[in-house]
């Protein structure tokens, strides 16, 4: 981690979302464009996943690594992606849009920071996990550039709400796939050892609740400049409305205008 080959990755990174970003708002992008450009994206790099997490099955054949199974946080947003490129209820996609958001930058951001599938140019998991990441840390970018994801108070404990129950769901995953060494949304243990604050030194309770926390709080930070904004713009139409006084009334003429009058 952080080694020669992890700042290249990181600095390649950096580019790419810069110039999707780039690419699609000034030429404008619709949502349908964006959304199968990240679909094309994840169908190469789960594809590849698949490919390299094949292992001997019991007896004869081949079959998928346990953990490689599309239960991490990333991995889950492919099913959301999926919703919001071939689902109909606009209502759901735009509940899946305010949680990809802080999701997509957030699980994005850490898993380029913290490679646990390696760094080296020679192996095509470094390859799967960049790119992935990287395009669902543009896809997000994206979806905040054009307003297209709500990120008000309500959607953040919405957000807060969904990824509880992906912990619930992935501690009974872990649990059922133990045999198989899984550690998704990596509810078992830390991605990496030697991690500050994230460890396992306090014992696993302090641990889990220490990931709550932090998820707490930056998916709040991710969602605060729009929570402040959408404040504001509620005490502003409050401070603005209009309050009559309580001698005033209001009576409709032929011309339909309201004409106030005084009343002693």
């Amino acid at each position: 981690m952080f080694s020669a080959n992890h700042f290249i990755w990181l600095g390649l990174c950096a580019v790419f979302v810069a110039v999707m970003l780039f690419a699609s708002v000034k030429y404008k992008f619709s949502f349908k464009t964006a959304t199968t450009i990240i679909c094309c994206i994840i169908g190469a790099s789960e594809f590849a996943k698949i490919m390299y997490s094949m292992q001997p099955a019991v007896g004869s054949g081949m079959v998928i690594s346990g953990g490689a199974l599309p239960f991490h946080l990333c991995s889950i947003l492919i099913f959301m992606f999926a919703y919001l490129m071939f689902g109909k209820n606009e209502k759901i996609k735009n509940v899946l849009k305010s949680f990809v958001v802080p999701a997509g930058i957030l699980g994005g951001l850490l898993a380029i920071l913290i490679p646990t599938s390696g760094v080296s140019f020679t192996k095509i998991e470094s390859y799967q996990c960049f790119i992935y990441h990287a395009a669902i840390l543009w896809y997000a970018a994206y979806l905040i550039a054009t307003k297209q994801a709500n990120l008000g108070l309500k959607a953040y404990l919405r957000n807060l709400a969904i990824l509880a129950v992906l912990a619930v769901f992935n501690i009974w995953v872990n649990g059922a796939l133990q045999a198989y060494n899984t550690n998704f949304m990596f509810l078992v243990r830390p991605p990496v050892e030697g991690l500050p604050i994230i460890n396992l030194n306090n014992g696993w309770y302090a641990y889990f609740f220490t990931l709550i926390t932090i998820a707490v709080v930056l998916i709040g930070i991710v969602q605060l400049p729009s929570i402040i904004k959408e404040l504001q713009q509620k005490r502003n139409a409050k401070k603005s409305g209009f309050k009559p006084e309580p001698n005033q009334t209001f009576e409709v003429v032929e011309d339909n205008t309201n004409i106030q009058k005084n009343k002693d």
